[in-house]
C-alpha cells in the first residue's frame, strides 16, 4: 500500500511539472497518431497588425503605412499610433460593408474613414501594440507558431464568422442571429459525431437558459448566442444527446484533471474576448488558464492548440484579403499554433483562413469536407513536424511575477486529489486490519471438564 502511495504521489507531481514528454521520446509519424486532441479556442475583434503589426519578422506593418483622413481637420496622411493596455480603446464596427470601405478597393488605407461618425472622427482603428506590451501574448506566440497570413473566414463580425468557423459556410445574415434560428447546416461536430470521435463545446459563463427561444434582439448581436452557434440550431437544442455537448467552461479544466479530455474541445470566450473597447489582457490572462491548464495534463503530449480570432474587430491590417473558391475572405486575425510537434517561436508566411482549422479536424479524424471553403483551403498540418521528437515547454508566467486570475483553476487538481484520498482510505482500512488481533480458535475442552 505504501507503494501506492508513493506511486500516485509521483504522478500528482508529475502532471504538475512543466515537461511532460519522456526524453529522448521518438515522435510518431503519422498525424493522427501523434494528435488524439485538438484544443480550439477563439477570441474575438483583433486584427494581425493591431498585435503583432511591429514584431520582427513577420509581415508587419509597412513604414509608408498611410490612412486617408475622414475631415479636413484631419492630417492628410494619418500614420498608425501606439496603443497600451492603458489606452482608451473605442468600440469599433465589424460588418461587411465596413471592411470593404476599409479596404477600398485594395488599397488598404480606408480604415479612418469607414470607422468615422458623429461620434468618433474614426482614428481609434489605426492603433498598434508595440512588443513587449502585452507580454502574456507575447509569451503564447514564442511558444507557437505564429502565422502571419492567417484570414477570418468571411467579411463581417463575429455572427458571419462564428457560423462559418463551424459551418464552413457564410451565413445568410451576417449581422445578427435570425431570430428564428440558423437553417439546417451541416456542422464539423455533425461529422464528428458521425465518425464515433468525441467533442466538447466548453463556454465560459455558460447559461442553459440563454438560447435563440430565450434571446433579445441585442442578444442576437452579441453575447453567448452569436458565439455559439449551436444554441440557434432547433435541431441541436430539442435532442438531449446533442446539446448536452455544451457546457461551462469549468468542465475542461475538470475533464483534464480526471484524463477525459474528448478528442476535439471547442472553447468559447464570452465576457473575456479581447474586442475594443476591452482591456485585451483580460482576455488574455483567460488563453494563458486554458493553455497552462493543458500543458500541466498527460493530454499535451498528443495535444494541438490553435488559438484565433473570428474577425479583425474593425482594427486596421495592411494586407489585402485573398479571393479563395470564387469568394473573399476576412481581414487578417492573429493566430497561434501550440503543440509537441510545433516548432515554437517560428513564423507560418502561408496563406490559411478560418476555414483552415476545419481542414485540420478534417485530416486528422478522417472526415468528410463541409464545403468547398474547407475542401480547397490550406491544411495547418504543413506547420507541424511529425518527424521530431516532441517538445517539452514551460508554463506560462505571470507578467511581473503578480497573481493572474485563472477560473476556478483548483478543479485541475480535484481528480488528482479524490484518487489521493481513496488510495489512503484504503490504506487506513487495511492499516486498521492489520493492528486488529486475529481471533483465536476455541479451546478444546478436557473429558469430564464442565
Amino acid at each position: 500500500m505504501n507503494r501506492a502511495l508513493a506511486l500516485l504521489g509521483a504522478t500528482m507531481v508529475a502532471a504538475a511539472l512543466p515537461s511532460v514528454t519522456p526524453a529522448g521520446a521518438t515522435a510518431p509519424l503519422s498525424p493522427s497518431a501523434a494528435i488524439r486532441h485538438v484544443v480550439v479556442m477563439t477570441q474575438g475583434g483583433r486584427s494581425f497588425d493591431n498585435y503583432f503589426g511591429r514584431r520582427p519578422g513577420v509581415d508587419g506593418i509597412p513604414a509608408t503605412s498611410c490612412q486617408l483622413p475622414s475631415s479636413a481637420k484631419q492630417p492628410v496622411c494619418i500614420a498608425p499610433h501606439v496603443l497600451t493596455p492603458a489606452s482608451r480603446q473605442l468600440p469599433l464596427l465589424s460588418t461587411a460593408g465596413i471592411e470593404a470601405a476599409s479596404i477600398n478597393h485594395g488599397g488598404m488605407n480606408g480604415f479612418v474613414r469607414a470607422q468615422a461618425s458623429d461620434r468618433s472622427d474614426g482614428m481609434a482603428a489605426d492603433g498598434y501594440f508595440r512588443p513587449g506590451s502585452l507580454p502574456l501574448l507575447d509569451d503564447i506566440s514564442r511558444r507557437a507558431v505564429l502565422f502571419d497570413h492567417w484570414f477570418a473566414g468571411v467579411p463581417g463580425g463575429t455572427v458571419a464568422n462564428r457560423f462559418f468557423g463551424i459551418t464552413a459556410k457564410p451565413p445568410g445574415d451576417r449581422q445578427q442571429v435570425p431570430p428564428q434560428g440558423w437553417p439546417v447546416t451541416p456542422t464539423i461536430f455533425d461529422r464528428l459525431s458521425a465518425a464515433g470521435v468525441s467533442w466538447r463545446v466548453y463556454v465560459q459563463n455558460y447559461e442553459p437558459a440563454l438560447t435563440i427561444d430565450t434571446a433579445s434582439t441585442k442578444q442576437l448581436i452579441g453575447g453567448q448566442v452569436p458565439r455559439v452557434p449551436l444554441l440557434a440550431m432547433r435541431r441541436f437544442l430539442d435532442d438531449p444527446a446533442l446539446s448536452s455537448h455544451v457546457m461551462d467552461l469549468d468542465r475542461y479544466y475538470s475533464d483534464l484533471a480526471a484524463n477525459r479530455l474528448p478528442a476535439l474541445s471547442w472553447i468559447v470566450s464570452t465576457s473575456t474576448t479581447e474586442q475594443a473597447p476591452q482591456d485585451p489582457t483580460r482576455g488574455q490572462q483567460l488563453s494563458r488558464a486554458v493553455i497552462n491548464a493543458l500543458l500541466m495534463s498527460s493530454a499535451w503530449q498528443h495535444a494541438a492548440f490553435l488559438l484565433s480570432y473570428d474577425d479583425s474587430g474593425g482594427w486596421f491590417d495592411h494586407v489585402r484579403p485573398p479571393t479563395v473558391a470564387g469568394a473573399t475572405v476576412g481581414l487578417r486575425v492573429p493566430t497561434m499554433l501550440l503543440s509537441p510537434y510545433a516548432v515554437p517561436g517560428s513564423v507560418n508566411h502561408a496563406t490559411f483562413d478560418a476555414a483552415s482549422t476545419l481542414k485540420l479536424i478534417e485530416q486528422v479524424w478522417r472526415l468528410a469536407p463541409l464545403s468547398v471553403r474547407d475542401l480547397v483551403a490550406r491544411s495547418p498540418l504543413s506547420a507541424f513536424d511529425f518527424n521530431r521528437t516532441p517538445q517539452t515547454t514551460s508554463l506560462i508566467a505571470v507578467p511581473g511575477g503578480g497573481p493572474v486570475p485563472q477560473p476556478r483553476r483548483l478543479v485541475l487538481y480535484l481528480g488528482y486529489l479524490a484518487a489521493f484520498c481513496v488510495v489512503l482510505g484504503l490504506w487506513a482500512v487495511g492499516y486498521r486490519s492489520a493492528q486488529r488481533p486475529l481471533p483465536q480458535p476455541p479451546r478444546p475442552v478436557e473429558p469430564g471438564a464442565r
